[in-house]
């Protein structure tokens, strides 16, 4: 399995299926604006929500869930080996991605109420991640990648200060400050 085929199987897949796409002169696709008198009000927004929930579905709800080590393949580079780092990379860069989002103040629309569902999963995606009893604890010290990670995972929180910094249990709090100042050690 590829990480496209692991995005693909969360269900959250179909969520973009019909957004207009356009391609980047890098060849990235990426959701296309939509612009015009006859655009539905929120239609850009409603598509950028549907790849943050492709892209973040499956890291968040496999890392809550305590399997992502066991269900997201890692792809690397002939003769790398990305085992130690790759998890600690996705969840480090999605939050440091989507924590503007959840730190929004809480609402009743659907918007708002996908938001509280990704912050509960962010903040237990997180106290997996840390957790060293956690089957999905991430590497923080093994080789110098990490440190790159974890300072995306540190933005992340610094993004979010009410939602990630106060939100997170007295436990997941201090495993997450132990995890930070382990990253210390790499040179």
């Amino acid at each position: 399995m590829n990480r496209r085929d692991f995005l693909k199987t969360a269900g959250a897949g179909g969520a973009v299926a019909g957004v207009p796409r356009r391609v980047s002169a890098q060849g990235a696709a990426a959701p296309q604006a939509v612009q015009g008198p006859s655009a539905a009000p929120g239609a850009e927004r409603a598509a950028w929500t549907g790849l943050l929930r492709r892209i973040a579905e499956p890291v968040l709800s496999n890392l809550a869930a305590g399997t992502l080590k066991a269900r997201m393949p890692v792809e690397q580079a002939a003769g790398a080996d990305r085992r130690n780092v790759t998890h600690l990379e996705a969840i480090g860069r999605l939050v440091a991605g989507i924590a503007p989002w959840l730190e929004l103040p809480a609402d009743s629309s659907a918007e708002g109420q996908l938001r509280a569902r990704y912050l509960d999963l962010t903040r237990r995606a997180i106290g997996r991640a840390v957790d060293p009893a956690s089957p999905d604890v991430m590497n923080f010290v093994r080789e110098r990648q990490p440190l790159v990670d974890a300072a995306f995972l540190a933005q992340g929180i610094l993004r979010a200060p009410r939602a990630l910094g106060e939100g997170l249990d007295p436990a997941t709090r201090g495993h997450l400050v132990a995890a930070l100042e382990s990253t210390r050690a790499i040179v």
